[in-house]
């Protein structure tokens, strides 16, 4: 009797005892999970249904389990006044963004800088099968959509009526989101868009108008897309920031040589086949281009020289190189060994 109370003795103080152990491992996995949850914290980046979009999505769906201090939640917008409201409401660390559009918010006052080119060329041309010819918008008036009225898409189709001659009035200048642009086409409701890729490409996919130029060819290796980051985000978050453009550089580069990969992962950001942007990632190479994203005074001071060539802006700025901020791209490009 005095053996068996001693076993039972014995066992109740192990049964203590694997209790406080299973405690403690509770103790620890709830304070690991609290740092997990603190070092993965969200990280916000505004996006459109676009081509020049696709590093975000490289990274989203390639390299996200590679970020080490957030996980990168990107937000899909179908219109860019939802873009603009959603950045100056601080519902957005940054967005990727049509680059007049970023320069005309920096202009107005927003707190933000250009940290990266998200890419260059990248738009199409497209005409209702009813005009053979771009000569032919000399002689009617025409309505030819393009995204926004701070558009690349907007000086690339002032940039062509001046290289053919096109008598301004003769053009009728429609801001549409570009998800509208094939069916108003269709309709009859426009003559024609121009627009960023692959959306153009869908169009004559979809037997929609006819390809009358592509952006390489009307303005060479012209700054595209850029992502806008609020100044207060740099200033209170670098180092996700920094990390972020790293995985962002590294996706463009990936971009370049794997193009059918690429594609595949960015029907979701472009709206089109993987084979439809396949096709403007490879033929001809440089339709659209992700190797160069260095933001650059250059590429500031080309661009607002033509908004002040169009009127929409009086002059251009003096302070031009404080709309960017060049070291998360010199740092990215450094650690790649670019």
């Amino acid at each position: 009797m005095i053996k068996a109370g001693r076993y039972s003795g014995y066992l109740f103080w192990f049964i203590v005892l694997l209790f406080v152990l299973i405690a403690l491992s509770a103790c620890d996995n709830r304070s690991g999970n609290r740092e997990s949850h603190h070092q993965r914290e969200q990280l916000k980046i505004g996006r459109l249904i676009c081509g020049g979009h696709l590093p975000l999505a490289v990274v989203e769906k390639k390299y996200q389990h590679q970020l080490k201090t957030f996980q990168l939640v990107t937000v899909q917008n179908h219109d860019w006044d939802d873009v603009i409201a959603n950045m100056k409401s601080g519902q957005l660390a940054g967005t990727f963004i049509l680059s007049p559009l970023a320069m005309n918010l920096i202009r107005e006052g927003f707190p933000g800088k250009i940290i990266l080119k998200a890419d260059r060329n990248g738009n199409g041309f497209v005409l209702s099968k009813k005009i053979k010819s771009i000569d032919d918008l000399k002689n009617s008036k025409s309505i030819i959509a393009v995204p926004h009225i701070y558009s690349q898409h907007h000086v690339l189709l002032y940039t062509l009526m001046q290289q053919y001659g096109i008598p301004k009035d003769n053009i009728i200048v429609l801001a549409m989101p570009p998800r509208d642009m094939i069916n108003s086409l269709r309709r009859g409701e426009i003559d024609g868009f121009m627009v960023g890729e692959p959306e153009a490409n869908k169009s004559i996919d979809l037997g929609v108008g006819w390809m009358a130029a592509i952006s390489p060819s009307i303005w060479k290796d012209h700054m595209d897309h850029v992502f806008l980051v609020t100044s207060q985000f740099i200033a209170e978050h670098s180092k996700q920031l920094q990390e972020l453009v790293n995985q962002l550089v590294r996706a463009g580069r990936f971009i370049e040589k794997h193009p059918h990969e690429a594609a595949l992962m960015g029907e979701d950001y472009t709206g089109s086949p993987a084979a439809v942007f396949e096709a403007v990632l490879k033929n001809p190479p440089d339709w659209i281009d992700y190797a160069d994203m260095m933001p650059r005074l250059v590429d500031m001071q080309a661009m607002s020289k033509k908004l002040v060539a169009m009127g929409l802006w009086d002059r251009q700025p003096d302070d031009l190189e404080s709309y960017i901020d060049s070291r998360f791209v010199k740092q990215a490009q450094a650690v790649s060994g670019d």
